[in-house]
């Protein structure tokens, strides 16, 4: 009993000091530390002590002894460089990590699991480096293993004093832009359709690189596919009518190393989306997400729907869902309030009962300067509205759109055929697209000249469907990266 009674009062005991200790939010959050940024994860020298070719490549980039240097202020590898960096880390299995960048490698330990740091600087710079112990790294380009032995816990003031000049002059926009900062390469991935004799429609997808160099010259190439830039390496996204259905049932997306045997079952399974009942027509296209519409059956009506797909994903054959697209797990109600409020606005004895609202019916499309996501609207009878914008917050805001002074408005004053826009260069020039050609206009002072000083013609009628851009240093690298790694159809 006395035993009993002793634990009842030690208990009483805790439960007292507990509520005694209890301290308000303010006081627990000057507990929680952020990680301290005074000193990154692989702050220091680096070396290149080997190099693994991934497949034979004429590319002797880089090369054994180039540095890379690591500091709170700067990741720079040659001409490439963060000034400042941003720095995230995580602690994955490394064979997971390599496949999902479509490596495969029969020598890696399965259950061997490494630190991966990510490094960036917006649209100048963005490189993993893997870590498997504290002196040694890797990381992938070009088609090859990188590895990197540390020199030194530490950067020299000298070399960030180099980096910081050479941002200032890359990097930074002069009063009046007047003086551009450096070379430019845009690459523009379009839709081209093609209107055949039997009222059948042909589409093909190409890129453009456009390159405009410090001295005001200007030039471009075209190749076929969607080409995008990554990390590690370079991807190619495409779309091939069925010569049986006449359909365009399939997207294929891959790695360009792997381009001359995606004829092998194994990388057309794997890199390869495919559905017989679909005939697609690609919106958009990044590293993530490939967004298209494409034509159904609906009883005895045809009717337009959307569909977004994992880039590096697609042997899943799955439509992603609009909550797992945004991150918000109430998203998918938005949606079926707005396609609601919408249908209902336009017929007053609408029954919204009739509607058929998919979690997976939306897309992401050009709207004259903006990428926006959008969807149709049908009941279970025919449909109801070819399409409707969708206004729910998503990774667009940030990650494609460009904030800038300039508005359409703006850009219809210059050009009153416009139907697309985009600010490139540092605020610097404006790319105009018309019905029939890409116009690029110079911006002084927020304000568009009005004569374009270059034009790239477009005879077919023509969509985009990616952009990107690099500027200063890395301009170069992606432009010799295109020449090298496309066939070249059309120059100026």
């Amino acid at each position: 009993m006395i035993k009993r009674l002793k634990i009842c009062l030690l208990f009483i005991f805790v439960l007292i000091m507990s509520a005694c200790s209890k301290t308000n939010p303010e006081e627990l959050n000057e507990l929680i530390l952020t990680p301290e940024t005074d000193k990154p994860v692989l702050a220091g020298t680096w070396q290149v002590s080997d190099i693994e070719e991934i497949t034979a490549s004429n590319n002797d980039y880089p090369k054994i002894g180039d540095k890379l240097y690591i500091s709170k202020n700067l990741v720079a590898f040659n001409d490439e460089y963060a000034f400042p960096p941003t720095f995230t880390s995580k602690y994955v299995n490394l064979e997971d990590y390599l496949i999902n960048r479509g490596y495969d490698f029969e020598n890696i330990d399965k259950n061997e699991n490494v630190v991966v740091v990510d490094t960036s600087q917006g649209q100048y710079f963005a490189r993993d480096f893997v870590q498997r112990s504290p002196d040694e790294i890797f990381f992938i380009a070009n088609d090859k293993i990188i590895y990197l032995s540390r020199l030194s816990d530490s950067v020299d003031a000298e070399i960030v004093d180099k980096y910081a000049k050479l941002a200032a002059k890359e990097r930074s926009q002069s009063e009046n832009q007047k003086d551009l900062m450096d070379d430019t390469s845009v690459l523009i991935g379009v839709r081209e359709r093609t209107d055949l004799a039997d009222n059948q429609q042909e589409y093909n997808y190409y890129t453009y690189l456009l390159s405009i160099k410090d001295d005001g010259n200007i030039s471009y190439e075209k190749a076929p596919d969607i080409f995008l830039r990554g990390q590690d390496e370079y991807w190619k996204v495409r779309s091939f009518k069925n010569r049986f259905s006449g359909l365009y049932d399939n997207i294929e997306a891959f790695p360009v190393r792997i381009e001359d045997s995606m004829n092998k079952q194994e990388n057309s399974e794997r890199y390869s989306f495919l559905d017989f009942d679909m005939n697609i027509k690609i919106n958009y296209v990044d590293l993530d997400y490939i967004s298209f519409s494409y034509l159904s059956s609906l009883s005895d009506n045809t009717i337009s729907k959307y569909g977004v797909v994992s880039t590096k994903d697609l042997e899943d054959n799955n439509l992603i869902n609009i909550d797992e697209f945004t991150g918000e797990n109430d998203a998918y109600e938005q949606l079926r309030n707005m396609v609601v409020n919408e249908a209902t606005s336009k017929s007053a004895d609408f029954n919204p009962d009739d509607l058929i609202i998919e979690s997976n019916n939306f897309g992401i499309v050009r709207d004259n300067g903006s990428w926006v996501i959008q969807t149709s609207i049908y009941t279970k009878d025919s449909q109801k509205k070819a399409s409707s914008q969708v206004p729910i917050r998503n990774y667009l805001e940030e990650r494609v759109n460009i904030n800038s002074d300039i508005n359409k408005d703006q850009v219809k004053n210059i050009n009153s055929q416009a139907k697309d826009y985009f600010i490139i260069g540092n605020d610097a020039y404006i790319l105009i697209q018309t019905a029939d050609e890409i116009l690029v206009h110079k911006i002084i002072d927020n304000e568009i000249e009005k004569d374009p000083i270059f034009s790239i013609s477009t005879p077919n009628p023509t969509g985009v469907v990616s952009f990107d851009q690099q500027i200063g240093s890395n301009a170069e690298l992606l432009e010799n990266s295109f020449k090298n790694l496309n066939t070249i159809v059309e120059s100026d």
